[in-house]
């Protein structure tokens, strides 16, 4: 009786075949927690944007800055300047927070001293005051997460913003690791 088996051609054939989808798909693999990072950044500034212009159909302006008003409320935290889109009204149930910034102790440490992990805002009213840049370019308020590379790349140039230059702003062509923050103002993502 003849035996049949497979040559080690055949075999070598196979292992190649396999290695070859494994070196396709791996990376694949690897960058879907970062897309899925992104893809919730986006929704989570959408729904931001979303709930800021419910809150500006209300009462005829946006929220204002109070943490850009030095020495009031709360410096260094966003919270004062979210609150207002959970109570009285509910505009959110719940604030986001930034997940590019893993704990609330790294917070400081990649945003100038930030005591929380909320998307980073700066609103055209500050308190009594505005900002005259700002107003400028159509600009009722702006938002920024950190991105994949976790470091601020914006620092308040409200005039690229308004120009769209994009000298800021992460775009996945150019990686799911590249540099930029992911913006968002009252005339949509950046």
């Amino acid at each position: 009786m003849k035996r049949r088996s497979f040559t080690l051609i055949e075999l070598l054939i196979v292992v190649a075949i396999i290695g070859i989808l494994a070196a396709i798909a791996v990376p694949n693999f690897l960058n879907a927690r970062s897309r899925a990072n992104l893809a919730r950044t986006w929704a989570d500034l959408r729904t931001l944007v979303d709930a800021l212009e419910r809150y500006r159909m209300d009462n005829n302006a946006y929220i204002p800055d109070f943490d850009g008003l030095s020495g009031f409320y709360n410096p260094g935290s966003e919270i004062a300047t979210y609150r207002l889109l959970t109570t009285p009204i509910a505009y959110l149930t719940s604030i986001p927070l930034d997940i590019w910034i893993p704990r609330r102790d790294q917070a400081p440490s990649i945003l100038r001293g930030k005591k929380e992990r909320y998307f980073e805002y700066w609103g055209a009213g500050l308190g009594r005051t505005t900002n005259a840049t700002m107003i400028q370019y159509g600009l009722g308020y702006v938002m920024r997460s950190v991105g994949p590379d976790k470091e601020e790349n914006w620092l308040g140039d409200y005039q690229a913003i308004g120009e769209k230059t994009g000298q800021y702003t992460f775009h996945p062509t150019n990686g799911l690791t590249s540099p930029g923050d992911i913006l968002a103002s009252n005339r949509g993502l950046e």
